[in-house]
């Protein structure tokens, strides 16, 4: 019974969960980057190269967001450097609340192209997660000193 009872108790600071912490931030900013970052990225280099037309601005531009082209620019490279930053846990919620936007965007563009938005929900869902938890004991914004502790340090 106790080792039951045991394996059911979780402590929010210990090692494991912070491992578990550290395991999703890194998962989802490492499939954000390859799933919604690094496709789009190759569209755009394509564009930019070959003036290959780039499904993204095109789309984006029949959602009527201004600028599509700037719009589309933005929401690449967000997904590309805030899941990186995501990734090694540095600046961590505000990376991933930019990231609930861009993805926000990524939810509305499935929903009127009448693909299935599951993923950019899942995905959405987890970086919020992120804006709420931070970067975790195993990230480098840990290795920032908080207003608090600087202040105990003088």
């Amino acid at each position: 019974m106790d080792l039951v009872k045991k394996s059911m108790t979780v402590e929010p600071s210990g090692t494991a969960a912070s491992l578990g912490h550290l395991f999703f931030r890194v998962s989802a900013g490492l499939m954000i980057f390859y799933i919604h970052g690094f496709h789009k990225m190759e569209g755009w280099i394509a564009y930019l190269q070959h003036g290959t037309p780039w499904k993204l601005a095109e789309e984006v531009a029949g959602m009527r967001f201004p600028a599509p082209l700037g719009s589309a620019v933005a929401a690449t490279l967000v997904q590309l450097i805030c899941s990186l930053f995501i990734v090694v846990g540095l600046f961590t919620r505000i990376n991933a609340a930019l990231l609930v936007c861009a993805l926000s965007g990524a939810i509305l563009q499935n929903l009127l192209a009448s693909r299935d938005p599951q993923l950019a929900i899942l995905y959405t869902l987890a970086v919020m997660t992120l804006v709420f938890m931070g970067g975790g004991r195993f990230s480098l914004d840990a290795l920032v000193p908080s207003p608090k502790e600087k202040q105990l340090r003088t």
